[in-house]
C-alpha cells in the first residue's frame, strides 16, 4: 500500500477506536443519551411485571449493564431489537420480542454490535503491520539457490 492509504487507514482505525469509547464511563454526554435510549426502549415495550418503583430499578439496572458500552452499539442492539433481529439468547433459543429485553440481553446484543466494530479495527491493524510479499524473480532465485549450494554442497540435488 502506498503512504497515503497506510494514513487513511490509520485514520480510519482511530476513529474506530473513538467510536468504542464513547461509553457512559466516559462522558456524562454518551451516559445521558444511553438513558435516553434505555427510557425509550422500556416506555415503548412492557415489562412482563412491572409498576413504578420496579420501572426505577430496572432503569438502574439498564445503566449498570451498559455503563461500559457505546452508546451507539446501545441505540444498534435496541434498534435490532425492535426489528427482532437479535437471533438467539445463550442458550439458543429465540428472544421474546413481544417484552422489553433485560438489561444483560441487551448488553449482549450490543456488545456484539462493539464487536463488529472491534474486529474491523483489528482486522486493519494487522493489514497495516503485514509484511509486503516479494516476489522474487526466477533469475534471483536461482542464483541464490546456487550460492547456497555452494555453501552447503550437500543440499545440491545429486545425479
Amino acid at each position: 500500500m502506498n503512504p497515503a492509504e497506510r494514513a487513511e487507514i490509520e485514520k480510519h482505525v482511530e476513529n474506530l477506536d473513538a467510536l468504542c469509547a464513547q461509553t457512559p464511563l466516559e462522558s456524562g454526554e454518551w451516559e445521558g443519551q444511553t438513558l435516553i435510549i434505555i427510557t425509550k426502549l422500556m416506555l415503548a415495550l412492557p415489562s412482563a411485571q412491572q409498576n413504578e418503583a420496579g420501572a426505577e430499578a430496572a432503569g438502574e439496572a439498564f445503566q449498570a449493564a451498559l455503563e461500559d458500552v457505546p452508546t451507539w452499539a446501545v441505540a444498534a442492539a435496541a434498534r435490532r431489537w425492535y426489528r427482532g433481529e437479535c437471533g438467539e439468547n445463550e442458550d439458543g433459543k429465540p428472544y421474546d420480542y413481544h417484552w422489553r429485553p433485560a438489561p444483560a440481553e441487551l448488553r449482549r446484543v450490543a456488545l456484539v454490535e462493539m464487536w463488529r466494530v472491534k474486529h474491523r479495527a483489528e482486522t486493519l491493524r494487522k493489514l497495516l503491520i503485514a509484511e509486503p510479499l516479494i516476489d522474487w524473480s526466477a533469475e534471483h532465485c536461482a542464483t541464490m539457490r546456487d550460492r547456497l549450494a555452494a555453501v552447503m554442497p550437500r543440499l545440491t540435488p545429486s545425479g
